[in-house]
């Protein structure tokens, strides 16, 4: 094999040989380098790998296509093959990456075989851009994650979150978010991943007008050049200062699931042809997944509100008969018994009557089941903490019937303000020593009791806004508003709306 110097586009022989014509033909980057690493020739296609002409690497090191970090090791290894040269894959088991001439890194694959130019021994190496098969790699490893993630019994949001991470791993994004329904009409962002992801969490978009939506319906991925600037992206990613954009409907056989979606920085490269396909298929892999584990959910949930059903029925056929016979039979010695004990078994039956009541409160927690609106509860809850600390004490909270159930948002928000004002009166006016709230429903009135033992009305020259605007409230949703006198001493506030707004 005769050997040829000094031309730009091929420093390879035999000049006009078939060798010649295989390597200008092979998609990979051919170099051929002696056993002391300079290299004696290469391809064409070695200028489009690395953005050298194959003359301008003639008689340089090989480690100028090897990223400075790894120069040392690379030498290292090619002194111990150049011992005992083979025909091999280069690197087994190992990440190799090599460097361009304007100093950028990439994945390579490399296949080594020995060969004589002239009467030098020589090397050929034959590389390959790594970055499809390590992207296509990185992809199936995320999904299996994701997969057994969701095996192990890891709530939709926490997969979620993974999915919306590995995303922005697998197309170098800056930030990520996976958006699902909230209802018919309506989408929430329930993940996102990276600088400022925090924000978006919580975020509502228009199911049939957001970009998310659009791609869930079409069932095809939406491109943004510029997110900041697209006035249909969700204002709070736009306040992020976000580039490129890639909108993907995450769907199984049945529709959409969701969407997921991923962005780079202002000012990053756009995502590519190959970006896109690789988004575009972990989507739908993950799209299955998320399917998947929705419908495990709600086998999960079903299975949960039988239990539900069959524990309130015990309780209502044994545990409250049986309180009811033992009542009755304290009740039918009362009158055969002496005051001390009279008035020890009258206790009883009262405290029995409020362990009936208490359990019957279970029951229709129980009969609601785990899909019912459970944020009222909470957010009640969180007024109730404010306010201890103004009050020094914690109010006692009774529920009683299916309030959540006949509550909308609406009235919640005017509920909500009212206690705050009672507990807020009664810290600032009653000094009280104990407060009692209840929140009670029928199939007619939604009722919140607030009542104190302070100083009562008389004492506490309370008036004014606080008053009128919860009565206000009340008469907005058709409803009355009373405050008055408790027994033995102190102040009963009573809010009374109608279920479903005015009669």
């Amino acid at each position: 094999m005769a050997h040829q110097l000094g031309g730009d586009d091929l420093a390879l022989a035999p000049a006009g040989g078939l060798a010649e014509v295989l390597l200008d033909a092979s998609p990979d980057a051919v170099i051929v380098v002696d056993l002391d690493g300079i290299i004696q020739s290469c391809s064409r296609a070695v200028q489009a790998l690395f953005g050298y002409r194959p003359a301008e690497l003639v008689g340089e090191r090989i480690e100028v296509l090897v990223p400075e970090r790894l120069r040392g090791v690379h030498v290292s290894h090619r002194t111990q093959y150049a011992s005992a040269v083979s025909s091999r894959p280069m690197g087994l088991g190992l990440s190799l990456y090599g460097q361009r001439k304007d100093g950028g890194t990439f994945p390579v694959d490399i296949g080594l075989a020995p060969v004589r130019l002239g009467s030098t021994e020589c090397v050929a190496a034959f590389v390959r851009d790594g970055s499809e098969r390590r992207r296509s790699e990185a992809l199936l490893r995320d999904v299996n994650e994701i997969s057994q993630e969701l095996l192990a019994g890891k709530p939709i949001p926490v997969i979620l979150t993974l999915t919306a991470r590995r995303a922005r791993n697998l197309v170098d994004g800056e930030v990520a978010w996976a958006v699902v329904p909230a209802g018919p009409d309506r989408l929430v962002v329930a993940a996102a991943e990276g600088r400022g992801s925090a924000d978006l969490i919580g975020a509502t978009l228009d199911a049939s007008t957001s970009l998310s939506g659009r791609a869930i319906a079409g069932g095809e991925p939406i491109t943004v050049e510029n997110l900041t600037a697209n006035a249909d992206v969700l204002a709070e990613a736009r306040r992020l200062g976000l580039g490129p954009g890639l909108f993907l409907p995450l769907s199984d056989e049945q529709g959409g699931v969701g969407a997921l979606v991923v962005a780079r920085a202002r000012g990053a490269a756009s995502f590519t042809s190959s970006d896109q396909v690789a988004a575009q298929l972990f989507a739908s892999a993950a799209g299955v997944v998320l399917a998947l584990g929705q419908t495990r959910a709600e086998l999960e949930e079903l299975q949960l509100v039988s239990e539900h059903e069959r524990i309130a029925r015990d309780l209502h056929d044994t545990v409250i008969q049986r309180l009811f016979a033992i009542g009755m039979g304290l009740q039918s010695i009362q009158g055969r018994s002496g005051p001390p004990v009279t008035e020890r078994i009258d206790a009883s039956v009262q405290a029995l009557d409020t362990v009936i009541r208490d359990i019957r409160e279970t029951i229709f927690d129980l009969n609601r089941g785990p899909s019912s609106n459970l944020d009222l509860r909470q957010r009640i809850g969180a007024v109730l903490s404010e306010a201890a600390d103004q009050l020094g004490f914690e109010p006692e909270l009774a529920y009683r019937g299916p309030f959540e159930t006949a509550v909308d948002e609406e009235m919640a928000g005017h509920l909500l303000a009212v206690l705050r004002e009672a507990l807020s009166n009664t810290a600032r006016h009653a000094r009280a020593g104990s407060v009692e709230v209840g929140v009670s429903a029928d199939a007619a009135f939604v009722v919140l009791t607030v009542t104190d033992d302070g100083v009562g009305l008389s004492g506490t020259g309370r008036s004014g806004n606080g008053l009128g605007n919860m009565a206000e409230r009340a008469r907005h949703l058709g409803g009355r508003f009373e405050i008055g006198t408790a027994d033995p001493r102190g102040t009963a506030l009573e809010w009374r709306v109608p279920v479903g707004g005015p009669l």
